[in-house]
């Protein structure tokens, strides 16, 4: 749904459009088959521009089923920006960036039919891109809703040993699949509609990719990293999915680690669990554990 909202694909990145205290630069990266992806990349303002300094993390943004990378820098914002937090996690600010990639059909990204092997290849460059860009950092993936299965499904099918700086992997409110979503939208078996998704051409079956990651793949690796945010009142995608996913990739965990976790987001819906406090409190432990 790229085409959602209506301006999604006209939008501009202008300097009113920059929160306050933050740096947006505008990239663009050569997809497969004649497609070039544009995408945001931000950070805090600095003393010295990006290119001299090199983030500890890079944050990897896989978007939802709608908008634009800038619709999201309020997002962003409030991880970088955000309100100090009482207590042990109240320390210097998190020296990251985050890389915002729109894939095919979204904002000015090539104009093709968004399939489910087009972004995953378009964000299969994103992904090389940024462990080219900055060799020297941590890379954490973060995806959202359709982002989430995008993550899961991308990373089954990536070798861990090709991207040993990725070193993380936050969920948050995502799907099973598509044919479980068309239950889950449509729950009475009387209507057709019940039935339907079997059929959908693009299944984005993140559930089965999970149970079939290889041990050599990215899931595994990132299986003890993984942190599920589920926001309680998601009135989308049902939270027994989120926890299926989490529950399937503790076949992958060989050894602990203290990010493996599932967040349950009080009161929080599926698209406002960024404004929830314990999100920004969540986010920022994550980092400063990977070492933002």
């Amino acid at each position: 749904m790229g085409y959602v909202p209506t301006d999604a694909r006209a939008q501009e990145l202008i300097p009113e459009l920059i929160p306050q205290g933050l740096v947006c630069e505008e990239i663009q990266i050569p997809g497969d088959r004649r497609i070039t992806l544009h995408g945001v990349l931000t950070y805090r303002k600095l003393q010295e521009p990006i290119e001299t300094h090199i983030p500890k993390t890079v944050l990897v943004y896989f978007q939802g089923n709608a908008g634009n990378p800038l619709m999201r820098l309020p997002v962003f914002h409030r991880l970088l920006m955000g309100p100090p937090i009482p207590g042990p996690s109240e320390i210097a600010p998190l020296d990251l960036a985050i890389l915002a990639v729109a894939p095919r059909s979204y904002w000015k990204s090539t104009h093709r039919s968004p399939t489910e092997a087009g972004l995953l290849s378009d964000y299969t460059h994103a992904l090389n891109y940024a462990t080219e860009r900055f060799p020297t950092s941590n890379i954490v993936l973060y995806g959202h809703s359709l982002g989430g299965a995008v993550s899961l499904c991308l990373t089954s099918r990536l070798r861990a040993e090709e991207y040993p700086t990725v070193k993380g992997h936050i969920l948050e409110n995502p799907f099973a699949s598509i044919p479980s979503m068309v239950k889950a939208l449509y729950p009475q078996k009387w209507l057709p509609y019940h039935h339907l998704g079997p059929l959908a051409f693009d299944k984005w079956d993140a559930l089965f990719a999970v149970r079939n990651a290889s041990p050599d793949s990215l899931t595994a690796k990132l299986a003890p990293t993984t942190t599920m945010m589920l926001s309680e009142h998601d009135e989308l995608v049902p939270n027994v999915m989120g926890e299926a996913l989490f529950e399937a990739s503790a076949g992958l965990v060989t050894e602990e680690d203290g990010r493996r976790r599932v967040v349950k987001l009080r009161n929080a819906l599926h698209e406002n669990a960024w404004q929830n406090r314990r999100w920004l409190t969540e986010m920022r432990k994550y980092m400063q554990a990977t070492g933002a």
